[in-house]
């Protein structure tokens, strides 16, 4: 019985990380700025699994989707973990994508989880701008246990390629860990680890933010 449950719950496991990957996979083949509504609705349609809410405010719209480890949760083999996408459209195109990837990590009480979070946009808002511009940025003061993520449209292949290249490891993995960003977004870590060095950060001090990093791999 023993060996049946096991082989049931890693099943299980196997079926929503496949399918949060293919939920990834539809998300960001819409393209900011040029797809439609008729592009969501049918993302919407294949994912109406995981689709949660769809609000509409005048000409903005929202649709929300979220997978979650339901039942590897509640019989406490890990920490509840989500991987939540949000789509808004404005007067029928899609002007913003949002994405976040994390598990329940009460020890930090400003943000109680570690998690990666990316947010694309047609051009990125002139207030996460900051001091250092371009198309692929990164919004995350050091010792956080998130990664936040900014693009947009302009960004390179390579650039939304690292920035989309979620790990969902974290979202089926037994037990508990997986409490350092990279374990999120393995390949945005490395990333934003040369940002901050080229930022003139002491990387002394990154790593004693982040022990253990070493097992990072992109």
């Amino acid at each position: 019985m023993v060996a049946v449950a096991g082989l049931g719950l890693a099943c299980y496991g196997l079926v929503i990380k496949n399918e949060a990957q293919t939920l990834l996979n539809d998300v960001t083949a819409l393209r900011i700025g040029s797809a439609t509504a008729k592009q969501v609705q049918r993302v919407e349609q294949q994912q109406k699994r995981y689709l949660v809410s769809q609000h509409c405010d005048g000409e903005v719209c929202t649709t929300t989707f979220e997978v979650l480890n339901r039942w590897l949760a509640a019989m406490r083999l890990e920490p509840p973990a989500t991987f939540r996408v949000e789509l808004t459209l404005k007067a029928g195109t899609v002007t913003q994508i949002s994405l976040s990837l994390g598990r329940a990590m009460p020890i930090f009480p400003s943000f109680p989880a570690s998690a990666g979070l990316v947010y694309e946009y047609a051009e990125i808002p002139p207030a996460l701008v900051g001091d250092r511009e371009g198309h692929y940025l990164f919004k995350t003061p050091v010792g956080k246990p998130y990664l936040q993520v900014v693009l947009d449209s302009q960004a390179s292949s390579v650039q939304r390629e690292h920035a989309f290249g979620f790990s969902f490891r974290c979202l089926v993995k037994p037990g508990w860990g997986c409490d350092l960003p990279c374990d999120y977004l393995p390949l945005a870590w490395q990333d934003w680890k040369l940002y901050v060095q080229q930022s003139g950060f002491p990387m002394s001090d990154f790593n004693r933010s982040y022990p253990n990093n070493n097992r990072c791999k992109p």
